[in-house]
């Protein structure tokens, strides 16, 4: 797989392969065929990414990012049957990011899954414009709020009139085992009746339905709860290595 390790912002390792080109004062990605490519963050980090697909090309996105303090902006433009496919894991001190995503060419499409576990302020905005018609847009945000954290996701999807047949869909969830704040705001701009388009949203604990039946099968209620904490953020993922390595360090 093609990777790109970042240590405080600066790039450390990048992969010698032609069909991505990569500017490095802010991090810009061309890529220009059918590309995996692995982005691994540590460190303090304030950082412009630009991504540019060409058309017809489809880009797995798998990024970690670890141990820092992040403020970063994206910004995805997509041509003609171009897909993103975006695998985030963060285990992070501190993250302030914002996503956006532009699907210029039809049938163009992000499907896009966060899966993070928030010790701090962490705080995530992602913008997903349809630009064109038969366009799609899959968010799934999936977060688990521990010891000082504050989590908070925000998720937009526009649909001017007369852009047709695009699906809109997000889906948020925080697990919050502290008294902490957090808050999701799922946001849908749909200015086109030709569309399909819904978001759900949850913050809270795990049912009192979920513990009982663990517990009694013999678990204990902290046994219970962190076997439905490692089910929740392994669900629906690529990186299950990656994230049990993590979880390994909270629950075991």
């Amino acid at each position: 797989m093609n990777k790109i390790v970042l240590v405080n912002g600066k790039i450390k390792e990048k992969p010698n392969n032609p069909s991505i080109e990569i500017e490095e004062d802010t991090l810009k990605i061309s890529v220009l065929s059918n590309t995996d490519l692995n982005i691994n963050w540590s460190g303090e980090t304030s950082l412009n990414v630009y991504i540019t697909l060409a058309e017809n090309v489809t880009l797995n996105l798998y990024e970690q990012k670890n141990n820092g303090v992040y403020k970063i902006s994206y910004t995805c433009n997509l041509n003609r049957n171009s897909k993103i496919n975006v695998f985030k894991i963060h285990d992070t001190d501190t993250i302030d990011e914002q996503a956006t995503f532009n699907l210029k060419g039809e049938k163009a499409a992000v499907n896009y899954h966060l899966k993070t576990i928030s010790k701090d302020k962490e705080t995530y905005s992602l913008l997903v414009y349809h630009e064109a018609s038969n366009t799609e847009s899959h968010i799934k945000n999936s977060g688990v709020n521990i010891k000082e954290g504050n989590l908070t996701f925000e998720a937009n999807g526009f649909v001017p009139n007369g852009i047709k047949g695009c699906t809109v869909k997000q889906n948020n969830r925080i697990v919050n085992l502290t008294d902490n704040h957090c808050e999701i705001n799922p946001n849908l701009y749909i200015s086109e009746n030709d569309v399909i388009a819904n978001h759900s949203a949850y913050i809270g604990k795990f049912s009192s339905e979920e513990i009982f039946y663990l517990m009694s099968r013999g678990l204990t209620y902290k046994e219970a709860e962190d076997l439905l904490i490692k089910g929740f953020l392994l669900n629906e993922t690529n990186n299950k290595e990656e994230i049990e390595n993590i979880l390994n360090k909270y629950w075991r």
